[in-house]
């Protein structure tokens, strides 16, 4: 990394994920910038989710107050056709070079920073042999013992995994992952786990809930192991998060330091560490413990797939509607 530089002043006011994303940035990323950059301030704001972030970003459009973004891909590119990022600059945002072209949204104007991939979470007490595959969704000794919201982001990523599962491509259709969704149906116990699918694993209410990765490791090793995470060999999808520079911010300056910093092979490596997302720069190399907690097995790590986001940004809504009116709304 670079050495300490006292010289660059300002304050990048920056917003994003709240919870426990919002603890592990703020002392992992944040704070190890600052030490770099004792000139540069940094505020965190937390959102709700990126849907907030974006109307809000929408409202003081003309007069920005937030500097830097953190917001899901598909919202980053809804938000690129109103204009709310501007083009990060190359010659300052120099880890740009070690970024992979899929994550380099619309000319530059917003840059995929971590991936936190869908798994299949369990209950350590009352499921004695995991999941393998994602096909064990079906088995009949799960009816009525998994939790599954997907009315969003995690049923849009659900559908090309179970596509591939079918040997179908989820640019051609999604009739095929929709068929096998309406076979895992009658093991749902829930399509709204309360208050969260984290939580109905870990009381056992479910013996399995479809979730996110990173907050589930994390909750295994600070809730006593209750949850427990499975990651099918066939391999995952990310659920990719983006950083953006706002168009007018008035210190555009010092957030593309932060922006370079925070899309470091060093940042990313140490936020996979302490928060089991998967990086995006190609330099970062995980020590194997901790590649296998984010991605699974290494066949699984093979396996692992990254969606069109333009393709899939433009089906999402279609992809939504089709789960609740074909699969949720009949079960």
């Amino acid at each position: 990394g670079q050495a300490q530089d006292a010289s660059i002043k300002g304050t990048v006011n920056v917003i994003g994920f709240s919870g426990v994303f919002a603890d592990n940035y703020q002392k992992f990323i944040i704070a190890a910038f600052k030490e770099k950059y004792p000139g540069i301030e940094v505020t965190y704001q937390q959102s709700k989710n990126s849907a907030e972030t974006l109307a809000l970003l929408t409202l003081q459009q003309a007069d920005p107050k937030i500097d830097v973004a953190l917001i899901d891909v598909s919202v980053a590119i809804k938000a690129n056709k109103s204009g709310i990022f501007a083009k990060l600059d190359p010659a300052k945002v120099t880890n740009l070079a070690e970024t992979p072209d899929w994550a380099r949204l619309d000319g530059d104007k917003a840059i995929a920073f971590s991936q936190d991939n869908l798994a299949i979470l369990y209950n350590t007490d009352t499921v004695k042999q995991p999941p393998t595959s994602w096909s064990d969704l079906t088995d009949p000794k799960y009816k009525g013992k998994i939790a599954a919201k997907l009315g969003d982001t995690r049923g849009v990523i659900l559908l090309p995994i179970l596509d591939k599962l079918k040997g179908a491509d989820y640019k051609n259709s999604i009739d095929q992952a929709i068929d096998l969704l309406k076979e895992i149906a009658p093991n749902v116990s829930t399509w709204e786990p309360a208050p969260d699918c984290y939580a109905v694993v870990q009381s056992g209410e479910v013996d399995l809930s479809i979730c996110w990765n990173g907050r589930a490791q994390y909750l295994h090793d600070t809730q006593g192991g209750k949850i427990a995470v499975a990651a099918p060999k066939e391999g995952s999808i990310g659920q990719t998060n983006t950083i953006g520079l706002v168009e007018k911010s008035k210190n555009a300056d010092a957030a593309q330091i932060f922006i370079n910093y925070a899309l470091s092979a060093e940042a990313q490596a140490t936020f996979a560490e302490k928060s089991f997302y998967g990086p995006v720069n190609t330099k970062v190399s995980l020590p194997d413990a901790v590649a296998a907690r984010i991605y699974g097995s290494k066949e699984a790590q093979a396996a692992q797939m990254s969606l069109d986001w333009n393709f899939v940004a433009d089906k999402y809504s279609a992809w939504i509607q089709r789960i609740n009116r074909e699969v949720i709304a009949l079960n």
